[in-house]
């Protein structure tokens, strides 16, 4: 399944309010946690990251 830029969204966790990490992309519809992976491999598919536990 593919994606559509404009169906994720990108959030800011901050502490104190400084940021931490590079933000973290969710899916508008469903606020399932997206793995980006073009910043590793130059890919510009997105996939649904794994769910843990």
């Amino acid at each position: 399944m593919m994606m559509k830029e404009n169906n994720m969204k990108k959030i800011m966790i901050t502490v104190n309010g400084k940021p931490v990490g590079d933000g973290l992309w969710i899916d508008k519809v469903t606020y399932a946690p997206i793995q980006r992976t073009d910043r590793f491999t130059g890919d510009s598919k997105s996939h649904p990251a794994a769910v843990v536990g």
